[in-house]
């Protein structure tokens, strides 16, 4: 049996928890397996885990010494230099919980092992496209239909219901910008409110459009015919800024816009004028463009957030926002520490990862 040591970065009580369940579940199988199984028996290991609240920065990463992987999530940066250190403390593996690997400096990982191959990355490839679609739905009605304001006024005592209306999603026109794993969930879910769907991918499947009665059109007919547009697409050069004053021009002046993927899919400047201005009715989004402080995932209610971008927008009545949270149910959880799991096993190990980046 093999020792795994690793790591953990950024940890909240729920990343300990499941962590803690999917290894002993991952444990339990590989011993199944080997006592049915002597050629399993190589692949058994034994995860010995450490959670640290903060982020790896280069003062932190002595925590690393005498572990094989770091685990960290998007808010943590590997630079060069932390790399080096890594090295130096015996890692061979940086397992990212998350998608995106954007923190990590590939190059300068590349340049490092171009001298002897010692550090790999590995990432999860998708989360939960039924996580984040309910989500980017919820985030749509609660916007539209002004829950967080009509909480906020029962709290208070406060019972008037004006300027709380909301309008119905049947039949209206949602556009869906990025119809891949998780647009389509999405495009389902609003098929069943009897809403009219809208499509825009970079590859089009005819076969689910057929199959939910939906069309994929350009950008300008989305911009022009929805009344909500979803975007779900990733960040790419392409992609940045898709929603920007021109754009903007051309949409109903009561659409809503929600943002489930990367901030700055959006133009906040143009954006800010458009909400400012009333040509659009309002926007929510789960990620900001401008993350300056590094906000997301931290408590930041002691401190003052001097991010003038994101102040200047959650003053507006028509803004709502939330923590990156999209992913955040105990399915996805479970999925992202399972698959996190099996990744440094198989590296370790030897066996070929297909979630390997280098």
């Amino acid at each position: 049996m093999k020792i795994i040591r690793i790591a953990f970065f950024d940890t909240k009580h729920y990343d300990t928890e499941t962590f803690t369940k999917a290894a002993t579940l991952a444990e339990s199988k590989l011993a199944d397996d080997s006592d049915t199984d002597d050629s399993a028996l190589d692949n058994s290991v034994k995860f010995e885990m450490d959670f640290y609240e903060g982020h790896l920065t280069e003062t932190s990463a002595v925590f690393a010494q005498n572990h094989d992987v770091v685990c960290i999530f998007s808010n943590d940066q590997v630079t060069k230099r932390i790399a080096e250190i890594l090295i130096e403390e015996g890692v061979q593996i940086i397992a990212l919980r998350s998608v995106g690997y954007n923190n990590v400096d590939m190059n300068a990982i590349k340049a490092i092992n171009a001298e002897s191959k010692r550090l790999q990355v590995v990432h999860v490839p998708s989360y939960s496209e039924h996580s984040t679609a309910e989500f980017a739905v919820a985030l749509l009605q609660a916007l539209n239909r002004k829950i967080p304001k009509a909480y906020a006024r029962t709290r208070d005592g406060f019972f008037s219901t004006e300027n709380l209306m909301g309008v119905e999603l049947y039949g209206k026109t949602v556009g869906i910008i990025g119809a891949g794993k998780i647009g389509k969930v999405a495009a389902e879910i609003f098929k069943g409110y009897g809403a009219k769907v809208l499509l825009n991918a970079a590859h089009q499947d005819p076969a689910f459009g057929q199959k939910i009665d939906s069309e994929y059109v350009n950008l300008e007919e989305i911009f022009k015919n929805s009344n909500f547009i979803m975007l779900f697409c990733p960040l790419v050069y392409e992609t940045r800024h898709i929603i920007n004053d021109k754009c903007i021009s051309l949409m109903k002046k009561d659409a809503l816009i929600v943002n489930i993927g990367r901030g700055s899919l959006i133009d906040t400047n143009n954006l800010f004028d458009a909400l400012n201005t009333g040509r659009i009715r309002g926007v929510a989004f789960d990620i900001f463009e401008e993350d300056k402080q590094n906000l997301y995932g931290d408590d930041w209610a002691p401190s003052p957030i001097r991010d003038e971008s994101f102040e200047k927008l959650l003053r507006l009545p028509n803004v709502l926002m939330t923590h990156h949270q999209a992913y955040l149910t105990a399915e996805n959880l479970m999925n992202i520490a399972t698959v996190t799991l099996d990744n440094i096993r198989k590296v370790m190990n030897g066996d070929e990862c297909e979630n390997l980046i280098n």
